[in-house]
């Protein structure tokens, strides 16, 4: 695309943003890849979720000094954040526990540490510090906490430490309208805690294409599913990526949220959307949230889109150009979409543009 063709791109992609939020996030996102400035990510964040803490360019390492010493620290949670802590607390001396719910959980150590329970921790008389590990259910752990007895002075939130999304992404806006069945496609559902959201939220979801090619992932969607068969319609799911056809790429397995296409030492194998679904499914709903192949993954679901005009929810912060190449070509399909923007985000990541017909 010249020059002159994106800046006219920007003006059209503006123009068709339905609502002021939306344009407000649109021209804050543009300014901040063109200057650099991070006040424009703190305006997206503030304007997006006022509640949350805006990230202080800090990273793990940065957290683990701001622990106190000669006090005992649990950190209550042993999902994911929790994890990405592990490697860093290994290398302090402070006097370290987790504390969970699960019980299955509570009867195995968490990389070496010992995992409690929170009667034994609200039992306790010593002084405390309880570092919560969520973002998603940060205000639900932390009343749970405090009606147990435990003050507020002994919490802490680490939220501004990292950047991390909200929680409450794809599926919550009061523009979305949900049918009586719906068929779901989730492109990068990563452990299927997405498509596990949309099953709760929408008691009309009927079906659902899954798609996650990093390998340790897959592994932990396969133990979901099987954990969680309850908590699911039928599902089919998928170790590929998704792309405009069928091919195998290089790809980076970091068995979290960033891998992706492009790069790295593994090969996985790709498909076209439109080659997987059965051509009986009318798909109501596609998110996609697939670390820059989102264009690819459109040209992939082209078919699908044009014949169901499903609701999409496309991840749009990846690349750069995404703010103008994935809205024009998501029009250019659809001439009656209506388009919005939203962040989900204390930084600059999990930035959602929405497509409703």
């Amino acid at each position: 695309m010249q020059p002159d063709e994106f800046i006219q791109g920007l003006k059209d992609v503006y123009e068709m943003l339905e609502d002021q939020l939306s344009k407000e996030l649109y021209l804050d996102r543009l300014n901040w890849l063109v200057t650099g400035n991070f006040g424009y990510v703190e305006h997206m964040a503030k304007k997006s979720h006022p509640d949350i803490p805006v990230w202080n360019g800090c990273d793990e390492k940065d957290f683990i000094k701001t622990l106190p010493e000669g006090i005992k620290i649990t950190f209550y949670g042993t999902g994911s954040f929790s994890e990405r802590l592990i490697p860093y607390l290994k290398e302090c001396n402070l006097e370290i526990e987790f504390c969970d719910s699960d019980i299955q959980k509570q009867k195995k150590d968490f990389y070496g540490y010992r995992v409690i329970s929170p009667m034994e921790l609200f039992g306790r008389r010593e002084q405390k510090k309880i570092v919560i590990c969520t973002t998603k259910y940060m205000k639900e752990v932390k009343e749970y906490l405090i009606n147990h007895g435990v003050e507020e002075r002994e919490l802490m939130d680490i939220r501004s430490f990292f950047k991390c999304g909200t929680g409450d992404d794809y599926f919550y806006e009061d523009f979305l309208h949900y049918l009586d069945e719906e068929i779901f496609v989730d492109a990068g559902c990563y452990d299927l805690g997405t498509t596990y959201d949309f099953a709760k939220l929408c008691g009309g979801l009927k079906k659902v294409y899954a798609f996650e090619p990093d390998p340790k992932n897959y592994e932990n969607c396969l133990k979901r599913l099987e954990r969680e068969k309850e908590s699911f319609p039928e599902i089919s799911l998928f170790p590929y990526g998704t792309w405009s056809c069928s091919s195998k790429l290089p790809f980076a397995s970091t068995a979290d949220g960033c891998a992706h296409i492009g790069e790295g030492k593994c090969t996985i194998k790709t498909a076209a959307i439109d080659d997987v679904v059965d051509v009986h499914d009318k798909i109501t709903f596609i998110k996609m949230d697939v670390e820059g192949a989102e264009l690819e993954s459109l040209k992939g679901a082209e078919k699908i889109i044009k014949r169901d005009k499903p609701k999409l929810a496309i991840c749009i912060y990846h690349k750069p150009e995404d703010i103008v190449t994935l809205p024009l070509y998501m029009k250019a399909l659809v001439s009656e979409y209506k388009f919005y923007l939203r962040s989900y985000s204390n930084a600059d990541n999990e930035m959602v543009l929405y497509a409703i017909p």
